[in-house]
């Protein structure tokens, strides 16, 4: 059971309607975690946002979506991890390349670093060396790309650390971390 109530489309205001019939129709459903940020116009606007403005930036959907799986991964949240799977496999990711992008490697040389440093920001909490910002520079990843890592990979904790207290219920096929156990509901 969800710690944070999940409000179904008739128990919210019109303008939190609203956000749910734009996520319905770019996802096809309404998922539990939007529907319990429901609670919050405020937090289910500012996750909207931002992730709205990064789905037209210049990563590609499938790295977005391994930096999503990465992060999950690190901070053992199944919720998350469970939905960035199901996406991934919407956008014709393998079953292997979602494996190994949970633990932040790829085959191509530029998405490694891109993984490689979206790492170094969880694990430095942003304090990343110049060493690694230059490793992944050197592979090819540019400022704005750079920018984009570090803001998918804070719009993921968010959502990573939302779940896991408000013990979201999975909704999507259930995938679990390798890590420690996630307070998600299961």
């Amino acid at each position: 059971m969800n710690r944070i109530p999940v409000l179904e489309r008739n128990e919210v205001p019109q303008n939190i309607a609203s956000l749910y019939d734009a996520v319905e129709k770019k996802l096809g459903l309404v998922p539990n975690m939007v529907k319990a940020l429901g609670n919050s116009a405020s937090a289910l606007q500012g996750y909207l946002g931002l992730s709205g403005a990064l789905s037209g930036g210049r990563l590609r959907p499938s790295t977005r979506e391994k930096i999503a799986l990465l992060v999950a991964e690190e901070n053992a949240c199944d919720y998350c991890l469970s939905a960035h799977t199901a996406i991934g496999g919407l956008l014709k990711i393998s079953k292997e390349e979602l494996q190994a992008a949970r633990l932040g490697q790829s085959d191509d040389e530029k998405e490694q670093a891109i993984l490689g440093l979206a790492k170094h920001i969880l694990d430095t909490r942003g304090d990343v060396s110049d060493q690694a910002y230059t490793a992944a520079v050197t592979a090819g990843v540019s400022a704005e790309e750079a920018a984009e890592v570090v803001a998918n990979v804070a719009v993921n904790v968010f959502t990573n650390y939302f779940n896991r207290f408000a013990q979201t219920a999975i909704d999507f096929p259930k995938v679990e971390a390798r890590g420690p156990a996630c307070a998600c509901a299961h």
